[in-house]
């Protein structure tokens, strides 16, 4: 069987580039070298506990944008693996798991949970994430074309593709070629968190701006692609309201309802409790253009690896959104776990179990699990929380580049990712534990057998409002 042939750097002398950390500042000269050390960057998402996508590929191990924000920025192994150089996942590497060609365990692990034995009527795996860690349409592509040939590679064999995204390379020719010729197996988000060109300029610092992301959701949509709006995370001061666009949430949803979007996937930011120190003025400027003192404010929370604020501080955004996006005639897909409930569907990407197309999602995931407890509230019992190919994948094969659940769990032993799993399930206050992860969403409860189980509660609005910090305007 042929296999598909490397890519082939673009060299553009005209490209604008933005600093990814890979060339220190010499204009994207790493990224236009012929040939980048290898790097795997495929994985196991490592949120898989609550995902309905578990597989996810980074096409490079950098991104050459430079948001204020960036979560990868404080994990650990992601920058250890940038500051080797800038690797390029191998297609050869994809396509010998997609064609079933290798046979390693890892390959086999990877085919079972995007359910190659197990497709739909139409013939289709679950859909794979394209762009976890790192953009997949950045200026690195720009230079490099990896995706030319990755997506050509993966409707070969019949592999759907969501990919995130806040390019807009994907509008140039060559590519809207690439999605007019198999646009049914693209699901593309575009992220989006504020719709203030000149605010955002500031800090999703080397992105395109809101308005030309959204041009290019209109050409992918305008070709028949599947396309959404993936709000997070979500800040105040800068998703909700700012002095030019009083109700900017509101705003955003509905430009993105006009450019095609069919779903929304939304969650409210985060704050890492260790930041490098190289990092940690972004955030202090963060601070400052959103008019919040989010270190303080989130510590009020009780700081954990990632702090989400509590359900109360974020009821009104979380009200909000939902509301918008119904009346947008968006499917609503909540990835946060606080205010999950507010979703439609159990894949928190906005995608319907019924899509012919992305519908094969996994089942065995959290937020499946709670909403639909919430509709018949049976009593959810752990297998609903894990899938068949976790009994045979070890931690460290949930971060096969390099990062993820084995700098947190540690490396010295090496349970699967079902025993952790289980783990967490069996200790509803830890900090993935349910009872605390969907903060009182979820309740404890003993099973007939001795083992726990977990009855949908659901939060509560508590009126009035209670956060100094949001201002969502007239509802």
């Amino acid at each position: 069987m042929a296999r598909a042939q490397e890519v082939t750097p673009r060299y553009s002398t005209t490209d604008v580039c933005s600093p990814c950390g890979s060339c220190n500042g010499q204009g994207c000269t790493a990224a236009r070298q012929p040939k980048l050390r290898s790097y795997p960057g495929i994985r196991f998402t490592a949120d898989g506990f609550d995902c309905a996508l578990p597989v996810t590929i980074d096409s490079h191990s950098a991104c050459s944008y430079a948001c204020l924000y960036c979560f990868s920025d404080n994990l650990a192994g992601h920058v250890t693996s940038v500051a080797k150089g800038l690797g390029q996942t191998p297609i050869t590497l994809l396509e010998g798991i997609f064609s079933e060609s290798s046979n390693s365990k890892f390959a086999q692990n990877v085919r079972k949970a995007l359910k190659y034995n197990n497709r739909n009527v139409g013939g289709y795996p679950c859909a794979v994430q394209v762009g976890g860690i790192n953009d997949p349409g950045d200026n690195i592509e720009r230079q490099q074309g990896w995706f030319l040939r990755f997506g050509p590679m993966a409707v070969k064999y019949n592999q759907p593709m969501r990919v995130s995204t806040k390019g807009t390379v994907f509008s140039d020719p060559d590519y809207l070629r690439l999605f007019a010729a198999a646009p049914h197996m693209y699901w593309v988000a575009f992220s989006i968190i504020s719709p203030d060109d000149a605010l955002m300029r500031r800090i999703d610092v080397g992105a395109p701006s809101p308005t030309e992301r959204l041009k290019t959701m209109a050409a992918l949509s305008k070709l028949g692609v599947n396309t959404s709006l993936r709000l997070r995370p979500m800040f105040p001061g800068i998703t909700d309201c700012t002095p030019k666009h009083p109700q900017a949430y509101r705003e955003l949803i509905e430009r993105a309802a006009a450019a095609g979007a069919r779903a929304i996937s939304y969650e409210c930011g985060f704050y890492p409790s260790r930041i490098p120190r190289s990092k940690q003025p972004n955030w202090k400027r963060l601070e400052q253009l959103s008019g919040v003192p989010l270190e303080r404010v989130y510590r009020s929370f009780g700081m954990q690896a990632c702090t989400r604020p509590s359900y109360t501080w974020v009821e009104d955004i979380m009200h909000a959104v939902r509301d918008a996006a119904h009346s947008a005639g968006l499917t609503v897909g909540v990835s946060d776990p606080v205010w999950k409930q507010l979703g439609e569907t159990g894949c928190c990407c906005g995608i319907r179990p019924d899509h012919a197309v992305f519908g094969n999602w996994e089942r065995e995931n959290a937020t499946n699990a709670l909403l639909e407890a919430a509709k018949d509230g049976h009593t959810i019992e752990v297998e609903e929380v894990i899938p068949p190919w976790a009994y045979g994948v070890g931690l460290n094969e949930m971060c096969h580049t390099g990062i993820g659940p084995a700098a947190v769990y540690g490396r010295n032993r090496n349970p699967s990712w079902a025993d952790k799993l289980i783990q967490q399930w069996e200790q509803p206050r830890s900090e993935r534990g349910p009872l605390n992860y969907f903060q009182g969403a979820l309740m404890p409860v003993k099973l007939p057998n001795g083992k726990l189980g977990y009855k949908f509660k659901g939060l509560k609005r508590t009126y009035p409002k209670i956060s100094p910090y949001w201002n969502v305007g007239p509802v």
